[in-house]
């Protein structure tokens, strides 16, 4: 069955994300450009669905 994306869902703890909150703006803006090329790749290497005619 193949994966849908709206069923994704993820708990991020208010320790966490206070963590997040604390780290300089530059290191916020490194974490979310590293995430953005790992999702970039990851999408990148799934196999492609076929086009219908």
């Amino acid at each position: 069955m193949p994966f849908d994306p709206a069923d994704r869902t993820y708990h991020v703890s208010d320790e966490r994300l206070r963590a997040f909150r604390a780290l300089p703006v530059e290191d916020r803006l490194r974490w979310v450009e590293e995430l953005a090329a790992f999702l970039r790749i990851a999408k990148a290497s799934r196999p492609q669905k076929p086009k219908r005619a």
